[in-house]
C-alpha cells in the first residue's frame, strides 16, 4: 500500500497532464484547468450510449483520517478500494481533476428509484456524467460512520463546500452543457445522487446549494 501511495503521489505531482478547456459559454472565455489522473481502465467501460444526465456527489476520507480528510491521494485509493469511479473531482481550492475520460463509462450511480428516468433503472452510469465535490455533510447525513465526537471535533472549515469549488463547477457544468446540448439546464438532467437513489444516498447533501450553479 505504502509503494502505491508513492506511485500515486509522483503522477500526481510530477506527471500529471493538464488540459485547459476553452468554456465558449462564458462570455469571460475563462480557462478551465484540468488535470488528468486517470483511474486504470477496469473502472470504467466504454460508452454505448448519448449523454442526458449529470450526477454530482460529494466525497471525503472523513472516516479514516478526520484531520486530513480531503487528500488527493488517499480519496484516489479509496476509489480503487470500493472499485467505484467517476469523471471529474474537484477539491477544495476548485481544482478540477478528470479520472474517467467522458467517452468511457464511471461507475458513480448504482441502482435507483429515480422517477424520472428516460431509460431503464439501474442504469444511470451509460447516460451520464459523474462529479465528485470534496466536502462533508450535516452529521445527520454522515449517520453512525463517523461518532459524534469526531464530526464535533471537526474544523468547521472542513465542512459544506467552498465558493472555490462552486466557481469551477459553475465553470465545468457549462462547459458540459456546451459540449452536450442532449444534457438539459434543468434538475431533472443535473441531480444529486440523492435525488438518484433517495433510500441509500444523501450527497452532496443539504449543505449543498444548488441556487449557486443556478439550478
Amino acid at each position: 500500500m505504502k509503494f502505491l501511495r508513492l506511485v500515486i503521489c509522483v503522477l500526481l505531482l510530477v506527471l500529471t497532464p493538464r488540459q485547459v478547456l476553452s468554456v465558449q459559454a462564458l462570455s469571460t472565455l475563462d480557462e478551465l484547468e484540468v488535470r488528468k489522473i486517470y483511474l486504470p481502465p477496469t473502472y470504467s467501460e466504454p460508452r454505448e450510449e448519448v449523454i442526458t444526465h449529470i450526477m454530482i456527489h460529494s466525497i471525503s476520507n472523513v472516516i479514516e483520517n478526520p484531520n486530513e480528510p480531503y487528500r488527493i491521494v488517499d480519496l484516489y485509493l479509496l476509489l480503487l478500494e470500493y472499485g467505484v469511479s467517476t469523471h471529474y473531482l474537484i477539491d477544495r481550492e476548485g481544482n478540477i481533476y478528470q479520472l474517467v475520460p467522458e467517452d468511457r463509462v464511471a461507475y458513480h450511480a448504482g441502482r435507483s428509484n429515480f422517477p424520472y428516468l428516460p431509460f431503464f433503472p439501474h442504469n444511470m452510469n451509460q447516460f451520464s456524467i459523474g462529479i465528485e465535490l470534496m466536502g462533508i455533510g450535516t452529521k445527520g447525513e454522515i449517520g453512525p460512520s463517523v461518532p459524534d465526537e469526531v464530526y464535533d471535533s471537526l474544523d468547521k472549515s472542513l465542512i459544506g463546500f467552498t465558493v472555490a469549488q462552486y466557481k469551477s463547477l459553475n465553470m465545468l457544468l457549462q462547459d458540459l452543457h456546451h459540449r452536450y446540448p442532449t444534457i438539459s439546464k434543468s434538475r431533472l438532467h443535473v441531480i444529486g445522487h440523492e435525488d438518484y437513489a433517495p433510500d441509500r444516498k444523501q450527497d452532496p447533501g443539504k449543505l449543498f446549494d444548488w441556487g449557486k450553479i443556478n439550478y
